[in-house]
């Protein structure tokens, strides 16, 4: 397979970049080819085996050439020229050269084999302690600075001092003792801390027994020593560094002033949506009475059409049964007059009385018997005088 140079060059950058080893160096050696830059320096680190091409911003130590430094920064290849470098993110000078610190390279290099200062064993930091235990000097500008900036931010924390020397002889136990001694209390984070100085005045905080208690502890351990350029093995093995102790007591308090605008701006926000919510939630409702009593009105309006309907339907059916019962009647009531017996009598024809009996038959009178004959409009009295039988053959 051919590929182009500029294709190589990206794919070793590709590499070089997935390798988080290389993102995070400390690189020692002696500082060469210094030359300075429009925004920065370059410079050489180099040892008696090998040099690296380095580059820092001019916010860093300016490179002595001569001096020996420890170089924090990430590894980077550059595309355009092939060649590998060290971008400096900070550069500490050092003036030991000789068997301290060598000695401090042994230490450092030993610890680190030991994954004292692996990422992964480190605990988080809280952000809002309510107890916090110093370990630094009683008469030191340190602890001053922390109560400042701690009970600024927020007022209701609880500052613990585990007084110590901070070089000298002696240093070290008492400094291990503290770190110990809040390790097992109830204080929730742990700052060791004294303010700036030479190697010699921070070597202390590069001792192994100072180290080892700091790893050891149950608390989160925030490093505090000396200021942005220093340089100490407690920095690497503390869970958290800071700059400064004011920066210390920054990461480990809340400002609760900042926190209560920010809550009141959160819940004016939440008041707000509510009511928008309120509001559309009652435009709504009111909109679906104006819905509801409309179709409501509709299903009434229907109800009454099919009333009425009905209505005219049933006044229909009962006219049509009144018709056809009154002409039943009629032809009723024609049928009983033809069937009257006074209807009879108006033709001439009338009824016989012997007393109350209706004379249907000669035998039922004989002469001399005082009758009465009923026609259409009156009664006759009348006297037998004869009578004569008809002989009528059936």
């Amino acid at each position: 397979m051919t590929i182009t140079v500029t294709q190589l060059n990206n794919y070793i950058r590709g590499v070089l970049d997935l390798d988080t080893v290389l993102s995070d160096l400390f690189v020692c050696g002696e500082i060469t080819n210094v030359k300075k830059a429009r925004d920065g320096w370059y410079f050489s680190l180099k040892d008696e085996g090998g040099a690296i091409n380095c580059f820092c911003y001019d916010s860093q130590v300016q490179p002595v050439a001569g001096n020996v430094a420890v170089a924090e920064g990430q590894l980077r290849y550059w595309v355009k020229s092939g060649t590998l470098s060290l971008f400096v993110r900070r550069l500490t000078a050092t003036s030991n050269t000789g068997a301290a610190y060598l000695q401090f390279v042994l230490l450092r290099d030993k610890l680190q084999k030991e994954g004292l200062f692996d990422e992964e064993r480190k605990q988080p930091v809280p952000h809002c302690c309510a107890k916090i235990g110093v370990v630094t000097s009683e008469t030191g500008a340190v602890i001053h600075d922390i109560v400042n900036v701690a009970l600024r931010r927020q007022p209701f924390a609880k500052i613990y001092l585990y007084p110590v020397k901070v070089q000298g002889a002696g240093a070290e136990s008492e400094i291990a003792d503290g770190i110990n001694y809040f390790g097992t209390s109830d204080v929730d984070v742990v700052i060791v801390g004294r303010g700036g100085g030479s190697n010699e005045d921070l070597s202390v905080f590069n001792s192994e027994t100072v180290v080892r208690s700091i790893a050891a502890c149950g608390k989160p351990v925030v490093s505090a020593v000396g200021h942005g350029i220093d340089f100490t093995l407690c920095d690497f093995v503390a869970d958290k560094r800071a700059v400064t102790p004011s920066e210390a007591a920054e990461f480990v308090t809340l400002d609760v002033a900042r926190e209560r605008t920010r809550i009141k701006h959160d819940l004016e926000q939440i008041y707000e949506h509510i009511g928008a919510a309120l509001r559309s939630h009652s435009e709504n409702i009111v909109s679906d009475i104006k819905i509801l009593r409309y179709l409501t009105e509709r299903r009434i309006d229907g109800c009454f059409g099919r009333i009425r309907s009905s209505l005219r339907s049933v006044d229909g059916n009962a006219a049509g049964k009144l018709d056809k019962a009154q002409l039943n009647l009629t032809n009723r009531l024609a049928k009983l007059d033809a069937l009257n017996p006074a209807a009879v009598l108006k033709r001439g024809f009338g009824w016989l009385y012997n007393g109350n009996t209706v004379i249907d038959s000669v035998s039922k009178v004989k002469v001399g018997d005082e009758l009465r004959a009923r026609v259409s409009d009156g009664t006759i009295t009348a006297t037998v005088v004869g009578k004569e039988e008809n002989n009528i053959e059936s």
